[in-house]
């Protein structure tokens, strides 16, 4: 009998010792993800306080768009193009696939975005344009940061039909809201 109890432990260790150290891979992994994405506001938040304060928007947005436009930073867009906001145009771009929703259907198709020389260039880009277009005057007039980015998504800046609930998630996980503290007052 003990020699069957030997075996079964054996056997059962044999099967818990990789399921253990798989569940710490993926623990690992998440609390890398965490770290990225933690490290990508720290590094980035005071150039989107200085964008938003020129231009008079709403810091904890600005952030908060660059990070899901961005994906934190390591969208091939961003790290090879400078470009953290999604911007579009038709002078200096690449074209590269994205997602976009036409009729409340998802569609992978080609876009032409800005290539920018830095990320600064990137940022203030996305200020001048959302600071200074007609299309977007509404946002200059929000009282909230919630108000705020519903005036961008109702301005078009996005297809996503849950774009301004996503900014929001982001702003309110890592309390970017914040950097909105001595905004407008």
């Amino acid at each position: 009998m003990a020699k069957k109890k030997k075996k079964k432990i054996g056997c059962l260790s044999f099967l818990l010792i990789p399921i253990f150290l798989f569940l710490l891979i993926v623990q690992n992994a998440q609390k890398n993800q965490i770290d990225i994405k933690k490290e990508y506001i720290e590094s980035t938040k005071d150039l989107a306080i200085e964008v938003s304060n020129q231009y008079g928007l709403f810091p904890s947005v600005t952030l908060a768009q660059s990070a899901l436009e961005s994906n934190y930073g390591r969208s091939k867009l961003s790290s090879e193009y400078n470009n953290y906001f999604g911007i579009k145009g038709k002078k200096d771009t690449v074209a590269l696939e994205t997602e976009e929703y036409i009729n409340g259907k998802s569609v992978k198709q080609k876009e032409n975005f800005r290539k920018y020389k830095s990320k600064k260039d990137s940022f203030y880009d996305y200020g001048n344009l959302i600071g200074s277009k007609k299309r977007y005057k509404k946002v200059l007039q929000a009282k909230t940061y919630k108000e705020a980015i519903g005036e961008i998504k109702a301005a078009g800046y996005a297809t996503d039909p849950k774009y301004a609930e996503k900014v929001i998630r982001i702003i309110e996980k890592y309390k970017l809201n914040d950097l909105d503290i001595s905004f407008r007052k």
